[in-house]
């Protein structure tokens, strides 16, 4: 069950380390995993994360980005929780190449990581190269193998949510959770780039240990409390009424309404006085919503179209089937990201937010009242790669990067 959370906002390393101290003090006969996700200068991190570690010995965290509202001050998510952590290594996919790795009769081919499953190990033959749809009928028919050990003796009914903090390429633990564990919801961390601040991809901390890749979590048990899994969009205006997809293949969207989906979108955006020219290829503004009880259930960034093939390529692994309700989307630019940081008075809570890759000319920092404000029973952090999640059988799990997007795990 969640124990306690806060989101602990600083001015200096002294003034968030008296804080984590007070939540040490009040939590220390309670047990449980520590959680944390930090944003601090590079100078900083050392004495932070050793003190957390000193106090936390049992701990998963990572690095995360500051969040807009205060990107200049020193920030802190933590939470205790009782459940099963466990290590992942299992490989994820890199970047598609759009509308080429899914053409018709041209297998795809990744450079395999080092760390990896004995799934793999078959494929090595071919100087490491594997096709990734054989590799991923296979990785769902072997996720009880392919599951982390401390899983393994879990079972299905005794896991109601999962939560991790992973690497940028969370799809090999993702699908072997949704295989092993169907029914449970899903929300990944997908933790905040590092090469600058540490030297490495991203940065992941367990029990003591630090490592570049693969992902880190805990199991939670539906006996230990009852939650709920929400994701919400900011701003997003309709470009198009509801669609359907006629036909679609890997990442790509090939026919809406047995018409040209490119010059649809095109069409639509001249509609609502947007300029398409290029816009297709440069901006990150456009997206597919795909729609159930006409609301966004989930959201694909669309990143190239092509009119005069018509096909519109998605920053996914998999399209929409066919079938499925779609609308296409637009975000308008803004100045910033609009959070609700407000203590909650009952319901505990976990917020995972996409933000901008830069703040831009955004607006300043807000000023804290007092060298420290923490936000109780509110664990939220934010990172330019986002987030993953499902919420039970009904969907597979997908990456969320839209800036604003926010996807909350709420103890009810």
């Amino acid at each position: 069950m969640m124990i306690r959370a806060q989101t602990i906002v600083a001015r200096t390393p002294n003034a968030l380390l008296a804080s984590l101290d007070r939540f040490h003090l009040q939590s220390k006969a309670k047990g449980g995993t520590f959680l944390f996700a930090l944003s601090a200068p590079s100078d900083a991190l050392s004495v932070i994360t050793s003190h957390l570690k000193s106090h936390f010995p049992r701990h998963i965290g990572c690095l995360s980005s500051p969040l807009p509202a205060y990107h200049s001050h020193i920030m802190c998510a933590v939470a205790l929780l009782n459940g099963i952590t466990f290590r992942s290594t299992i490989a994820g996919r890199a970047d598609p190449q759009v509308g080429r790795w899914h053409a018709a009769g041209h297998s795809s081919t990744q450079q395999l990581p080092a760390a990896q499953s004995s799934v793999f190990e078959e494929f090595n033959g071919d100087v490491g190269k594997v096709n990734w749809e054989d590799i991923w009928d296979r990785t769902a028919m072997s996720a009880q193998e392919m599951i982390p050990m401390e899983l393994r003796t879990a079972r299905p009914e005794d896991v109601s949510s999962i939560l991790y903090f992973s690497d940028k390429a969370p799809e090999g633990i993702a699908k072997a959770l949704e295989a092993t564990f169907p029914h449970s919801n899903e929300l990944g961390f997908l933790a905040s780039s590092t090469p600058f601040i540490t030297g490495r991809p991203v940065t992941l901390f367990h029990d003591g240990e630090i490592y570049s890749d693969g992902a880190i979590g805990i199991a939670l048990q539906p006996s230990l409390g009852h939650t709920s899994l929400t994701v919400e969009f900011p701003d997003l205006v309709d470009l198009t009424p509801d669609l359907q997809i006629t036909s679609s293949e890997g990442n790509l969207i090939l026919t809406v309404d047995n018409g040209n989906p490119t010059r649809l979108l095109l069409a639509a955006m001249n509609k609502h006085g947007l300029d398409g020219r290029g816009a297709l290829l440069k901006e990150d503004e456009f997206y597919v919503g795909v729609m159930s009880d006409g609301k966004v259930e989930r959201l694909h960034r669309i990143t190239s179209g092509d009119p005069s093939r018509g096909t519109i390529a998605l920053g996914t692994m998999s399209a929409p089937p066919q079938g499925s309700t779609i609308r296409m989307l637009y975000l308008p630019r803004r100045d910033g990201v609009t959070l609700n940081l407000e203590p909650t008075h009952g319901n505990t809570s976990i917020s995972f937010i996409a933000i901008p890759d830069s703040f831009g000319d955004g607006p300043p920092s807000s000023a804290l009242d007092n060298d420290v404000l923490v936000i109780d029973g509110n664990f939220v952090a934010g990172s330019e790669n986002g987030f993953m999640l499902r919420r039970g059988a009904k969907e597979e799990g997908w990456i969320c990067t839209l800036p604003g997007g926010q996807a909350c795990l709420r103890w009810t």
